[in-house]
């Protein structure tokens, strides 16, 4: 509209209410031990962050308004930190946060997870957790470095009994309790698919004694969250990390990679830390590893992402049918065209949002006809994902070319 007269003009704003575009893959959860927030004092002023009381937060001044802010990590707790870092990776996240005091070792936290998750009535996709306890590193032998591999069996136990209950989840860990840059245990060997370790931190960060235990599980819960969920978080043009509380490659502990011997160790017992590259500036991840072994179809973060979600929409695309009736063959008792038909086309629409966003290459969905449901009183159905790919290397042939010899030869 073209302004002909002196006026006061007005101009409608949208966004300022925070209404998000619904997505539930980034719906994560924070679960973390520590002191309350804010207790009750002469004023008798309410305790804000109360314990075992599960929060929902859309923003860090959501999480500033229990009580964590700036002053709330001391003492070895970074739960601040770690949401700040969050929110800056995604503004649009959704983030579930629980406190639990009653937690004395890492894998009893952890174990935690599970209380948590049913309490969030199975929304929660990933999920870090960290734990204010020892504040020094501690020799490879000394049971407290333990505490990470009873940590990742913990873990393991969880997202196995998740993924049962039709809740399936990721867990990230932080690496307490020794330097990365001397010790690392091989994680291959846990077979724990939906399990990560994170050894990343920003190196001024891993210097102060707030921090000097603390892993960034915050940074890489936000990559996570704001990714779709085949992408790979180490991915170069999406995922520059550094920002405000994480600034340079830095590891749990304060110490420093200096080779890049002890960076493929750490890469190949599959730890999460973070990197430079020549010729680019920026902080990024090596690569988004689970703990299992490298021929595991699980063996990387999106696999899971990706064959959870494929398991969420399939499940409630086909829960209304439990109980139904199923026609067949009046001669051979199997399953006739239109009812194969049916279930085909009801998985493929239940999956089909995920070709069109990029997250699946392809789906096939196969009823066998065959199979004799009047005996079994079981409808099977087999579906078949092909993901997509990630060109984790890229391989090119480079060289000089005289057009002078090829002509007068």
């Amino acid at each position: 509209m073209s302004v002909l007269f002196n006026d006061v003009v007005i101009n409608k704003l949208s966004g300022g209410l925070g209404r998000r575009t619904p997505n539930q893959d980034m719906i994560s959860g924070l679960l973390f031990n520590g002191k309350d927030a804010t207790g009750p004092n002469l004023g008798g002023e309410p305790l804000k962050l109360e314990n075992d009381k599960l929060y929902r937060l859309a923003s860090l001044e959501d999480a500033e308004s229990l009580g964590i802010n700036r002053a709330y990590d001391n003492n070895g707790e970074s739960a601040y930190y770690q949401i700040s870092q969050f929110f800056r990776l995604n503004p649009s996240g959704d983030l579930f946060i629980l406190k639990n005091d009653k937690a004395k070792t890492y894998a009893e936290l952890v174990s935690y997870a599970k209380n948590m998750q049913e309490l969030a009535n199975g929304e929660i996709r990933q999920l870090a957790v960290i734990f204010q306890g020892e504040d020094k590193p501690k020799a490879k032998n000394d049971e407290y470095f333990s505490q990470v591999t009873k940590a990742v069996s913990a873990a393991k136990t969880v997202t196995n009994a998740a993924f049962a209950n039709h809740q399936p989840l990721e867990i990230f860990l932080e690496a307490k309790g020794f330097d990365a840059s001397k010790d690392s245990i091989d994680l291959r060997s846990y077979d724990a698919s939906g399990v990560s370790v994170v050894v990343a931190m920003d190196k001024e960060k891993s210097l102060q004694d707030n921090y000097k235990n603390t892993a960034a599980v915050g940074v890489l819960l936000g990559a996570v969250s704001k990714a779709k969920v085949s992408e790979n978080i180490a991915w170069i043009e999406k995922f520059n990390l550094s920002g405000e509380g994480f600034r340079s490659v830095g590891f749990v502990g304060g110490g420093q990679l200096t080779t890049e011997g002890v960076q493929k160790t750490l890469d190949t017992h599959k730890y999460i830390f973070s990197r430079s590259h020549t010729g680019i500036g920026g902080v990024y991840f090596n690569d988004s590893h689970t703990c299992t072994k490298e021929t595991s179809d699980f063996t990387f973060i999106e696999a899971n992402r990706t064959i959870h979600k494929a398991a969420r929409s399939v499940r409630q695309a086909l829960l209304p049918k439990v109980n139904a009736p199923v026609l067949v063959d009046p001669v051979n008792g199997t399953l006739p065209p239109s009812v194969i038909k049916g279930y085909e086309t009801l998985c493929r629409a239940a999956l089909e949002r995920m070709i069109s966003n990029g997250e699946v290459s392809q789906i096939d969905v196969f009823v066998n006809p065959q199979q004799n449901i009047l005996a079994t009183s079981e409808l099977k159905i087999k579906i078949e994902v092909v993901p997509t790919g990630t060109a984790r290397r890229i391989t090119v042939d480079l060289g000089f070319k005289n057009p002078f010899a090829k002509g007068n030869s």
